[in-house]
């Protein structure tokens, strides 16, 4: 299977316009790795729900996922299944509120293919000219909930986070699309970034809405995009 043939591609302003017109950022918020307080899913809804928005290219979850790891779930009523929570994986054109587009791709994580899903997401990325590409979610950490919201930032470039501090030095960790999508990407000559919410421990498991705003706002000066930021 070759990495486009992941995907569907929708008829669409963007993929018909000339690729001179195309220099979006692409915005990745997928499910499925570490997302302390709900972080980066509760900053793609929100974006979802406050811009339009529509559809770009629609993955094959079938060929990526693994239903038996993580069960969608479905709704009993009484004497009948009501609904099914039927898995997605979506690149949208967003239309910001000045009028620009950006895409935001989201969704859950691939278990398998993760090199050929890479792969047709830099063929996105070349496809319409992405210019920047933004990987957001939240992790865990000893910081309190009473002082400003913090987080890490890296990217394929230093130039893309100077003037920042680290917040750590080196370390090995288990692998995520997430992280492993920044890397190909810098590894092919594009510019992509990561911010890494810090959200308070004690309340990871729980929606952390501060969290999700600290992300949105990383993500419009980076982005150069006005986002809401308010229900």
């Amino acid at each position: 299977m070759r990495p486009e043939d992941l995907y569907t591609l929708h008829r669409h302003r963007l993929a018909d316009s000339p690729s001179g017109e195309r220099q979006p950022v692409l915005v990745h918020a997928l499910t499925g790795f570490v997302d302390a307080g709900q972080a980066g899913a509760l900053a793609r809804d929100h974006l979802l729900a406050s811009m339009p928005h529509e559809p770009v290219a629609t993955f094959d979850v079938d060929a990526l996922l693994d239903y038996r790891s993580r069960r969608p779930t479905m709704l009993f009523v009484s004497d009948h299944w009501e609904s099914y929570e039927q898995p997605r994986l979506v690149l949208h054109e967003v239309i910001d509120p000045a009028g620009r587009p950006f895409l935001l791709l989201e969704g859950d994580e691939p278990d398998v293919m993760w090199e050929r899903f890479t792969d047709a997401v830099i063929g996105l990325v070349g496809r319409f000219g992405v210019r920047l590409t933004l990987g957001i979610h939240g992790i865990p950490m000893g910081v309190p909930h009473t002082r400003p919201t913090t987080l890490t930032a890296h990217a394929t470039r230093p130039e893309l986070v100077a003037g920042r501090d680290a917040w750590i030095g080196t370390v090995q960790v288990p692998a995520s699309i997430v992280n492993l999508l920044e890397y190909r990407l810098g590894r092919a000559g594009h510019d992509a970034m990561g911010f890494a919410v810090h959200v308070p421990h004690y309340v990871a498991q729980s929606p952390y809405p501060a969290a999700a705003a600290r992300l949105l706002r990383e993500v419009a000066k980076a982005g150069s995009l006005r986002l809401p930021l308010e229900p």
